[in-house]
């Protein structure tokens, strides 16, 4: 009897602690990271804090920002149809542009859907999660 009461204890906590890890995980959360698209052209880093970069086709010219992407601003939303939605504020030649779009996160792909002005959506477009190639070289020994 005390096997089993030792049984049921154990998977319990592990039943508490494998919901608490779920619950950790959450949309906005998830779309933190950089996006890129197929072509590796344009893409998102959307970070902690509210902060972004959008980068428009990797050139120099279009994007001037420092670290080659325009800075931005972002905020996650989730609406009354339930879904989430991502407002990406930015300015373009002294122009602010803001962007709506409605998204999801699944197995290391962003769909953005835009949300045109007059309320409709665009074609979701996939962004999938980037990350820089690294190369480790060790120590001769």
């Amino acid at each position: 009897m005390k096997n089993v009461k030792r049984i049921a204890a154990v998977l319990l906590a592990v039943l508490v602690i494998l919901t608490t890890f779920a619950a950790c995980s959450s949309p906005e959360k998830d779309i933190i990271g950089v996006w890129k698209d197929s072509t590796g052209m344009t893409g998102y880093e959307f970070k902690e804090g509210g902060l972004c970069t959008v980068t428009l086709l990797d050139i120099p010219t279009i994007n001037l920002g420092s670290n080659g992407g325009i800075e931005g601003t972002y905020t996650v939303t989730k609406k009354e149809d339930e879904n989430y939605y991502v407002t990406v504020t930015y300015t373009l030649l002294y122009t602010s542009v803001t962007d709506e779009f409605m998204f999801t996160v699944e197995d290391s792909v962003l769909t953005l859907t835009r949300v045109n002005d007059d309320g409709t959506f665009g074609s979701p477009v996939a962004y999938m999660a980037y990350t820089a190639d690294t190369t480790t070289t060790a120590a001769a020994q």
